[in-house]
């Protein structure tokens, strides 16, 4: 998999640049520079937003961390929808536009969930390792070594 990053990234890239060629073809240099202008101010539209929803959900009260559930993986997804819409092409966009769609979001929410049953309490240390160990102070000049380290 780690091989085929490279490969993957610069594919990428050479889809971003041919949507670019391609869209400026159909509808001309201007109307492509604004979309990808427009793109870019969405991109920067979701990500605050993405932000501020999860803020505000960590404000208001809960009796449990249901409403909570799949939060941080819908939260995540806008993020990256807005970071997608950021990049300069109209490959990335499709896909920003797909992570944009709330059902997706909801599918990527109840895929990561967290199982609060499997939370340690805080108060549960039988894992911990203690050991005992007693500190000396030491004043003054530290000696050097009679012989040189090497």
């Amino acid at each position: 998999m780690t091989r085929s990053l490279p490969l993957l990234f610069l594919a990428g890239i050479g889809a971003e640049i041919a949507s670019i060629i391609w869209v400026g073809g159909m509808i001309g240099t201007v109307p492509t520079l604004l979309l990808m202008l427009v793109g870019g101010v969405a991109g920067l539209k979701l990500i605050k937003s993405a932000g501020m929803s999860v803020a505000a959900a960590l404000r208001t009260p809960v009796n449990s961390a249901a409403p909570l559930q799949g939060l941080g993986a819908q939260a995540a997804a806008q993020s990256v929808s807005g970071l997608l819409f950021l990049l300069p092409g109209f490959f990335s966009d499709i896909v920003g536009l797909l992570l944009f769609l709330p059902p997706v979001r909801r599918w990527l929410g109840s895929r990561f969930r967290v199982d609060t049953n499997t939370v340690r309490p805080a108060g549960d240390r039988r894992f911990e390792r203690v050991i005992e160990a007693e500190a000396v102070e030491i004043s003054g000049e530290i000696e050097p070594p009679d012989r040189p380290l090497h």
